[in-house]
């Protein structure tokens, strides 16, 4: 159900949303990766939403998002190169929203022309969230 929220949500957005999500003027580089930048754009007690940005030809090294219950990946603009652990790679294109498995390794590489802007969901545990 929640996945289903939120890539209605996300798949929903044009590029002139992308730029309401998060401004890039406020986003960090990202350490050890030339070429891109990321804001934490919410951080809710069952979830948070990052922002990132990957300039033409950036890589984002294998990384995971570790106590994380559920992962939606959206690439609002550009285009990617998606490695996930196990898996072959695979093209990612504006407009996509994928699933990824909580806390799987993965990484990208943005093969487009321009900058690729990307949201991601990611759960937290129960356990994160606040008694009401």
């Amino acid at each position: 159900m929640r996945y289903t929220f939120f890539a209605a949500l996300l798949c929903c957005a044009t590029p002139t949303f992308a730029q309401a999500i998060g401004p890039i003027e406020k986003a960090q580089p990202v350490k050890g990766d030339a070429g891109m930048s990321s804001l934490q754009v919410m951080n809710k007690d069952e979830f948070r939403v990052l922002q990132d940005w990957a300039e033409p030809g950036a890589v984002r090294r294998m990384h995971n998002h570790p106590n994380t219950t559920y992962h939606v990946l959206t690439l609002l603009t550009g285009q990617l190169l998606l490695t996930v652990e196990g898996q072959p790679p695979v093209e990612v294109k504006a407009g996509d929203v994928l699933e990824l498995a909580p806390g799987v390794m993965h990484g990208f590489k943005n093969t487009g022309s321009a900058t690729a802007t990307i949201v991601e969901v990611l759960g937290k545990p129960a356990a994160a969230a606040k008694p009401k």
